[in-house]
């Protein structure tokens, strides 16, 4: 390797040290998460009531995620509603993902819930707390500045095969680029709806500590770097070439 362009901070300092130099170009999602329709208008696309909170549910880009997770978040959603009446739930659904797959989940839990397809970004712009299912969309979500908890849930063989292989304190990526606990997880057994729901009520509820949460995802959108990340690399490669090309001539 003769450079290696980097898209979070903390890996510059993981390969220097093994004597590689990198560069920290910043992250592209800050390109790429945005709304496509302001708030007010996606809200009456989909009938929802703009003075109610809403609750954005996020239980994965795979089938089987889905089917471990989202039964996880309905039945938190059910016990958020019990103390919050107004509140309302959305589905951010994939388009790759088939609609049998919820409709499957939806059917054994009664909840209304608004399934709304390839627009993960509005259905955050909207939210003023989202479920999220761990992976790239928790950073997605701590772009957004928007409160979440962390929820992942796989097969138990599974599970106990990849337990012993992770030494990393979290598995969420914004817990880990900010270096500590500012999502709360709830991972395999610790998924239960009843400690899901009591947290996000806890943060939800409380205006300190939600505005506090926000401000702390405020801060790892800065440590992802600035916009423009995919430019920043392109003229670093340019760069390397050009001087790897002046030192053949030399």
């Amino acid at each position: 390797i003769d450079k290696m362009l980097v898209i979070f901070e903390f890996e510059k300092e993981f390969y220097a040290k093994f004597g590689i130099e990198a560069e920290f170009v910043g992250h592209p999602l800050l390109d790429i998460v945005q709304p496509s329709v302001n708030k007010e208008d996606f809200l009456k696309s989909f009938n929802l009531r703009e003075n109610s909170p809403i609750f954005s549910l996020l239980p994965g880009s795979r089938a089987a995620e889905i089917r471990n997770i989202l039964p996880i978040m309905l039945e938190s959603a059910k016990l958020i509603q019990k103390k919050i009446p107004a509140a309302q739930f959305i589905i951010s659904k994939p388009e790759n993902i088939d609609k049998s797959v919820y409709a499957l989940i939806l059917n054994r839990h009664k909840l209304k819930v608004e399934i709304i397809e390839a627009k993960q970004y509005d259905c955050l712009n909207i939210a003023d707390f989202v479920l999220v299912c761990s992976g790239t969309a928790t950073l997605e979500t701590a772009i957004t500045r928007k409160p979440n908890v962390i929820i992942y849930k796989m097969g138990l063989l599974n599970y106990l095969l990849y337990r012993p292989l992770v030494k990393v304190p979290f598995i969420g990526m914004e817990n880990i680029v900010a270096g500590k606990m500012i999502a709360p997880e709830f991972i395999q057994f610790k998924a239960k709806p009843k400690a899901i729901a009591l947290k996000v009520l806890e943060i939800f509820q409380d205006k300190n500590q939600y505005e506090l949460t926000r401000n702390e995802l405020a801060g790892i959108k800065e440590k992802l770097g600035a916009p423009q990340a995919p430019l920043r690399a392109a003229k670093s490669i340019l760069a390397w070439i050009n001087s790897a090309s002046d030192r053949k001539l030399s």
